[in-house]
């Protein structure tokens, strides 16, 4: 059995940091066109959305601030990975749509992250990611009970 060193809590931000430091390092090697975790996080948000994606539903979705997901949504723009449509009916509401060159940055991160993730769990059966997986939901689930 492994040895507890840390709090749970901790044990999986320090998960998270290594994961997200080497899936950083990979896609500044691999991806041709470069973005940010909350970037890619983003886009990914408004790609599986499959009704109209508006601007602010974006912040309540992702829990940032306005002005967070203003400022990544300028960015994508500036890429040419997203585009902002105004409502005809209602000016003030702004709909976020993919481009083509937004779908190719997504495919190539995914295919990275994809890989990486076989990567990192190598040396575990598919029994350890069941049980894993049956943790995390719990936990989860707690969490929203609280």
């Amino acid at each position: 059995m492994e040895e507890r060193n840390l709090p749970l809590g901790m044990e999986v931000g320090k998960m998270l940091r290594e994961m997200f430091r080497v899936l950083k390092k990979r896609t500044c090697e691999q991806a041709q066109i470069k973005l940010t975790i909350e970037e890619f996080g983003l886009l990914h948000a408004i790609s599986r959305k499959e009704d109209d994606v508006i601007q602010k539903d974006m912040a309540y979705i992702l829990g940032k601030d306005k002005s967070a997901i203003l400022r990544l949504i300028d960015s994508l723009e500036k890429k040419d990975l997203v585009r902002r449509v105004v409502d005809a009916n209602d000016r003030r509401k702004n709909y976020l749509m993919v481009t083509k060159n937004g779908e190719k940055a997504l495919k190539e991160y995914v295919e990275i992250g994809a890989k990486l993730m076989t990567e990192l769990q190598e040396g575990l059966t598919e029994a350890d990611m069941n049980t894993f997986y049956k943790v995390v939901n719990q936990i989860r689930s707690n969490s929203e009970k609280i």
